[in-house]
Order: C-alpha cells, then sequence, then structure tokens
C-alpha cells in the first residue's frame, strides 16, 4: 500500500458517516523509466527546483505564497489553508444512488482512486456499505472537492474495497452528434449481419483475464537497452563539477559597479585602472557580483 494517501475525510450517506481515505488506483511511474541527456556529453539533464539564496531546495521545504507586489510575497502555511477547508469540502457527499449501467463510460475520465476505512471505527459500517451496494447491484454517485476542485465521482464496490472513478461534467464531453455527419447511413443485409455475429460469437472470450495482456512496446524498448548495455563499454564518469570562483567583497562589487557605469558612459580611462584597462578586463568573479548587485 503507498505509503502516503491522496486523499482523507468521510463518505457520507445521509447520517451516515464513514471515515476513509483514498489511495491511486494506477502506477505513477512507468515500468522503464528514461532520462534527458545532453546530447554531446551524455550527461543528465537536471530540473531542480531552486530558491535564488539557498540554491536547491526539498519539496518538503516547499510552502505556498502570495504575490502582494513585486519580489515581495506573503507566506502560507499548508495547515492554515487545510483550516479553511469547510466541513463539507472533507467528505465524499453522496448524492444518489444510481443503476451500474446509468452513466456510459465515455464521461469516465480514466483517473480512479480506492477508497478503504481511515479508522477501525468504521470497518464495520465501510463493509456493510460496500456488501449493500454488491447486493443492490447499484453505484454511489457523489461529490467531492480535491486540489481545491470539485468533482463529480462515481463509487462502486470492487472486491474488499470501493472504487471512485471521477466522471467528466457533462459540457465536457463532446457530443457524439458533433461526428455522426462522417459516418454513412447504411442499413446492413441479412446476411452480412448473421456473418458478422457469427464472428463476434467466435472470437467471444468466455474466460477472459485482463492480466493476460502486456505492453510489448515496454518488452521490446527492455531488449533494446539489454543488448545495447551488453555491446558497449560502460565506464563510470565522475560528476562534473562547476568551478566556484572566489566572491568578490561588497566593496570590490561595488567598485566594478562604478567602473562598469563609466565605461556604459564613456569614460576608457577610470582612475585606479592601468593605463587603457576597460571594465572587461576586470576580474571575472567580481564583474558577475556586480551584475547580481545591479
Amino acid at each position: 500500500m503507498p505509503a502516503r494517501s491522496e486523499w482523507k475525510g468521510f463518505l457520507c450517506v445521509n447520517q451516515l458517516r464513514v471515515p476513509v481515505k483514498a489511495f491511486s488506483s494506477s502506477r505513477s511511474t512507468p515500468d522503464i523509466t528514461l532520462n534527458q541527456l545532453h546530447r554531446d556529453c551524455g550527461e543528465r539533464i537536471q530540473q531542480q527546483k531552486t530558491c535564488p539564496r539557498h540554491g536547491r531546495v526539498e519539496a518538503d521545504a516547499i510552502i505556498p505564497g502570495y504575490q502582494v507586489a513585486e519580489h515581495c510575497y506573503l507566506a502560507l502555511d499548508p495547515a492554515e489553508l487545510e483550516e479553511l477547508r469547510p466541513e463539507a469540502d472533507k467528505a465524499i457527499s453522496v448524492a444518489c444512488f444510481i443503476d451500474s449501467q446509468e452513466i456510459d463510460p465515455v464521461f469516465h475520465s480514466g483517473r480512479t482512486l480506492y477508497l478503504v476505512p481511515d479508522s477501525p471505527l468504521g470497518q464495520r459500517s465501510f463493509g456493510v456499505l460496500r456488501d449493500g451496494m454488491k447486493a443492490s447491484g447499484r453505484h454511489a454517485f457523489s461529490r467531492i472537492v480535491m486540489s481545491r476542485r470539485e468533482l463529480l465521482v462515481l463509487l462502486r464496490p470492487y472486491g474488499k474495497l470501493l472504487a471512485m472513478t471521477v466522471i467528466e461534467y457533462h459540457h465536457r464531453v463532446r457530443d457524439s452528434s458533433d461526428y455522426e455527419s462522417e459516418v454513412a447511413s447504411l442499413t446492413p443485409s441479412s446476411a452480412e449481419l448473421e456473418l458478422i455475429q457469427q464472428l463476434i460469437d467466435a472470437m467471444t472470450d468466455q474466460t477472459f483475464d485482463l492480466s493476460r495482456y502486456h505492453d510489448h512496446y515496454m518488452d521490446r524498448l527492455n531488449a533494446l537497452i539489454e543488448q545495447k548495455v551488453a555491446a558497449a563499454d560502460l565506464t563510470s564518469t565522475t560528476p562534473f563539477q562547476t568551478q566556484e570562483l572566489p566572491a568578490a567583497t561588497e566593496d570590490e562589487a561595488l567598485l566594478a559597479i562604478l567602473k562598469s557605469s563609466l565605461n556604459a558612459a564613456g569614460v576608457t580611462e577610470i582612475a585606479g585602472l592601468t593605463g587603457n584597462q576597460r571594465f572587461s578586463d576586470y576580474p571575472l568573479e567580481h564583474r558577475q557580483n556586480s551584475q547580481k548587485l545591479a
């Protein structure tokens, strides 16, 4: 089971409140992960979240903030934002129960989560609700707020769990009638219908098992990687280290800014620089710091 749930709250059916938590039903990472490399040198491209002052930061050190003015932000504690959620936002509110075939799969968004009880006290009520839905052949049509969005969801028994599938809003699904002009209006002959029915019957799998099907592309990709690894002369490389130049002092950086400003104003000879020495001849690290201060 994943270490962290994606949502916690209550499954509410009229006066019945069942504490539940939700886990994604799909894996977030593919079987084989390919990295991005620099074609010229083979080094891995890095995409890191950084702070201009402190450099790289971990995800747990990042908090939301509201921009008040340019370069001015108001830091917000995630716990404070959580407290702003109304009680209704912390619940899966069952609006009604519907027949299991009532909603066409075209409205399924493709995102499904598994619901499980969130406390020992909710085990029995969770089981009763699940088994009641199984016996009646009904699904629960509900609403939930996740990631600051209100979603429509369909709950159905799935083994010992409840599966919660996100449903698209009606207006977000294109009307199929917009495409019906692409299909010719034909009436199949009785012979054609009989033959296609025989073909369908012959190809019907009475023992269908989804686990028999797997990703053939991933198999071929894995074989390609193994072949190239076996043929390549791989050696470990020392990670490239950027050279850190000595930082200029604040006084030196200020001098560099002043001299650069004089250069920009057309003054080519500056006291303190020998001969025709220009700012471009000034030490690189000092110029870099002067640009940061500017």
